[in-house]
């Protein structure tokens, strides 16, 4: 089992741990290719009171997503060549990385946010306004932190859950920093933002969702579900830097094998 999860690039940790039992090593699968290896510990928690709401915006949302924008993704994918699509999303990425760098000085990470912030000044000038990323190839690593994960590090644990119509997943938490990565754009572009730079974003980012996306309905008996667990098993991830507490993870897992018994 561990050649088929080097095989696949899963992370190392599902190899570290998959040969506990079969059962173990199919969930821990599942939870490192969508959600990033994630804790699954019950010390930052998703709560789903509004499931009524949250599944009828999440239908009419991908009702129009498939409508809409998966053909014109897969239509931008088919055109662009590879390192133009890739140009874009860098430069759209840059644009998020002053608030992470922002983010990580409020959660006490000094080397967080000044890595993050040497990022956006070497990509802004070196990499031709982010276009390129040169801050990758010397080292400076994109932390992706944003405001909901610092409400967590300050104590917010627990959030409710929802769904917005066109906007996604998220908590009550997490919304502030979806509004801030929303409006980051505008702040930093000023009057060369338009609404055209504005759909540039929103085809990208779908783009880069295409396969993950294709991947949960091919996978998922009820994707609905499937979508609000692993939004909540990344922000875990990112919650917790990648560091996983192993106790959690394993008490996760016993917990799931106890269930598969008859």
């Amino acid at each position: 089992m561990n050649n088929l999860f080097k095989s696949i690039g899963v992370p190392k940790c599902a190899g570290a741990v998959a040969s506990r039992s079969s059962a173990l090593g199919i969930h821990l699968l599942f939870v490192c290719l969508f959600a990033g290896c994630a804790s699954t510990g019950g010390d930052y928690t998703v709560v789903d009171p509004h499931e009524g709401f949250n599944r009828g915006s999440y239908d009419f949302t991908d009702s129009v997503d498939r409508a809409v924008l998966v053909p014109v993704a897969r239509g931008y994918q088919k055109i662009l060549p590879d390192p133009v699509e890739k140009g874009i999303s860098n430069f759209f990425v840059n644009l998020q990385t002053l608030a992470s760098s922002a983010n990580g000085f409020l959660q006490g990470k000094p080397v967080s946010g000044g890595e993050d912030f040497a990022r956006f000044l070497l990509n802004s000038t070196l990499g031709l306004g982010g276009l390129f990323d040169p801050a990758t190839s010397v080292g400076l690593k994109y932390h992706q932190e944003d405001l909901g994960q610092t409400l967590a590090v300050w104590g917010w644990k627990e959030s409710r859950y929802i769904y917005i119509p066109f906007m996604g997943p998220t908590t009550v938490r997490d919304l502030p920093s979806v509004l801030v990565s929303s409006y980051m754009p505008r702040l930093l572009l000023g009057s060369s933002y338009h609404w055209g730079i504005s759909g540039l974003n929103v085809v990208s980012s779908r783009a880069g969702l295409l396969a993950t996306t294709e991947t949960r309905d091919a996978t998922a008996i009820d994707p609905y579900t499937f979508t609000r667990d692993a939004y909540a098993q990344r922000r875990r991830f990112l919650i917790y830097d990648g560091e996983i507490p192993l106790d959690d993870l394993f008490d996760d897992f016993d917990d799931f094998e106890d269930d598969e018994e008859p």
